[in-house]
């Protein structure tokens, strides 16, 4: 059984991903030269939503196995 507290640290995790891919989301979309750095924030921005996926599926893991 996961405690309440670890739970919550998996949650703060998936918002601290989310937050990420938004702040380079927004970085790439206003260089508006379409630049290196644009094209690097936005595989950073992708890497972000990616680990938020995945953790999201692992705390649907733990949940399912705490019922």
């Amino acid at each position: 059984m996961i405690s309440t507290a670890a739970r919550d640290r998996v949650k703060l995790a998936i918002d601290q991903c989310e937050e990420q891919f938004h702040v380079y989301d927004d970085q790439s979309a206003l260089d508006t030269l379409d630049s290196y750095e644009a094209a690097l924030n936005r595989g950073k921005a992708i890497g972000f939503q990616e680990a938020a996926h995945y953790v999201k599926s692992a705390l649907h893991d733990i949940d399912v196995k705490s019922l």
